[in-house]
This record gives structure tokens, sequence and C-alpha cells, in this order.
């Protein structure tokens, strides 16, 4: 079984100066593929999942019919994870996947019906992490192309908006990407190796602890955080990204795991609030505002300078 993961949160991704992009990537097994931080969270965003695929579904999933075959072989590769990596809360039966019951989550059987449901469809409700399928350029497609996403728990971004365009039209507005990030990222896809997971996180701070922030409501540009309520009332969001290419297809799968911590309780964890500071000290101007953390990046600072 794996081995879970404490309730000190497992990511804390802050730069270290010099600033600079990259990708940061990090090889991972097979037994983190996917992250179960607790049994309680887990059930919360299981719950939320559902909740997000059954009333605005059009908006979390979507997929090009070029897409089905790594569908496929997206579900296929997670049943057998998931089954040998935690058989105490997944079991597999001919026809059907069991997520198994525990304490906040009543269990499910669910069916792998491909007649019924899209293979990426079911693949995301067995986990918690959020799939997103991009497939190689074509002759329509002049790069690596998001061909079928499900996208439950979204930072600040909307499936709609992205789908069927390249990796380069969706991080344009990711400053400094041109410049450092271009191409070693596609450089990097084209050479992945097959069945090898990579790992990296991003983070930033953010006035909500909702899980899905499609960007329709962006911070304020003024805004009440100060020094004082900062700890109350903002949470550090991490995306722990994972990212595998698919056997047959060359397709490239990303998984994206929240973590949402409320920042008043992670300042207590001894050299998280020094490191925060720097990291949001080192942030190019441009960086922050696309965090949208630059209205109240000096009142956080002064905040975690008493700790």
């Amino acid at each position: 079984m794996n081995k879970r993961l404490s309730h000190t949160p497992p990511h804390f991704p802050f730069e270290e100066p010099p600033f600079s992009l990259s990708m940061g990537l990090l090889k991972v097994p097979s037994s983190e593929w996917f992250e179960i931080y607790d049994l309680k969270e887990r059930a919360l965003q299981l719950a939320a999942k559902r909740k997000f695929l059954a009333s605005i579904h059009a908006d979390v999933f979507m997929a090009d019919a070029s897409a089905l075959k790594a569908s496929i072989d997206t579900l296929n590769l997670m049943l057998v994870n998931l089954t040998t990596y935690q058989p105490d809360l997944y079991s597999l039966e001919d026809d059907s996947i069991t997520l198994k019951p525990h304490k906040g989550f009543k269990g499910e059987k669910i069916s792998i019906d491909l007649n019924m449901i899209h293979p990426l469809d079911l693949a995301a409700k067995l986990v918690q992490e959020d799939l997103i399928v991009m497939l190689p350029p074509n002759e329509n497609q002049k790069g690596w192309w998001l061909a079928a996403g499900s996208l439950a728990f979204p930072s600040r971004w909307s499936l709609k908006k992205k789908f069927r365009k390249t990796m380069d039209d969706i991080h344009t507005p990711v400053p400094l990407y041109e410049d450092q990030l271009k191409t070693p990222t596609n450089n990097f896809f084209n050479q992945m190796p097959c069945d090898q997971i990579f790992a990296r996180c991003n983070w930033s701070l953010h006035d909500t602890p909702s899980l899905r922030q499609d960007g329709t409501k962006p911070i304020a540009v003024k805004t009440s955080i100060n020094s004082k309520n900062a700890g109350e009332r903002l949470w550090l969001r991490v995306e722990r990204q994972t990212i595998r290419k698919l056997k047959g297809t060359g397709a490239v799968l990303f998984t994206i795991r929240i973590h949402i911590h409320p920042l008043k309780e992670i300042v207590e964890i001894e050299g998280v609030a020094k490191r925060l500071n720097k990291a949001i000290s080192i942030l190019p101007t441009e960086t922050q505002e696309y965090k949208q953390i630059k209205t109240f990046a000096n009142s956080v600072k002064e905040y975690l300078e008493q700790f």
C-alpha cells in the first residue's frame, strides 16, 4: 500500500534567488503518480468534483475525437495504478471499479462501460486530480495542443477558452514564457520518454479557498487585505502537476492536483514564512501581476515578517 502523506502540507514550491522561470521537473515513481493527502480532504474533493461534473459538465469536460485512444490508454493506466498502489481504496472487477468507503466517503461502484461514458470522463471521477490530454503537432496544429480535459478545479483559467489551443497559445499570458520556457518546454515534450512520470509544482496566494476558480472573478484591484488580516484572508494554493507521455499515441497526459492551505496555518510551520517572504520579494512585477498578488504583496510581506 502507498504510504499516506502526513498532515503537514507536502509542497512549498517557493522560488529561491535569483528568480528564473523553469519547468522545475522531478522524476517520480509510479506509486506517487496520484496524491492522497488525507482521507477527509479526499472525500471533500471527490464530492466537489462530482457536483461540478453533474451541474456544469459542459464546462468541466471537453474532448476532441482524436483524443479517444489516448483517453482509453489513460483510463487503463489509472485502473492498474490505483488498484496496485491503493488497494485499500480501489478494487477492480471485470466491468467495474469500486472506490471503497472510508470516513466521510460512502464509496462508489463505477461501471466501466465506454459506450455510456467517455474514458477520460470516467478516469477523472476516480481521483482528486484533474486530467488534461495534449496531442502532438499535426497538419492542423503547429504545436502540442489541448485535445481533451476534465478540469473541475481550475486555477483562474477556463477549459472552454483553452480547448484545442496549442501549448504556446495557452501560455501566452505567462510572463517570460516566450523567452525562458517556450523552447525547453517544447523540446522536453518532443523528447520525453514514455512511461516515465515527471512532477512539478507552482504556487499562488488566493483570497478564497474555493476549489473551482475559472477566472471569471479576479481579485479586485483595490483590496482590503493588509498586514493585520492577511493570515485570515488568504490561502496558499499549490498545483502539483505530473506529466507522462503515453505509448502508442505519443500523447502527453497532465494530472493537476490542488492543495489549499490557510496562510495563518502554514506560517506556523518552521521556515515557511521566511521562504514565502523571500519568494514574494524576488518575483518580477509582471509575475506578481500574473499571480494576482501585486495589490497585497507588501502587506503579506509585513505579515510574514512577524514569524
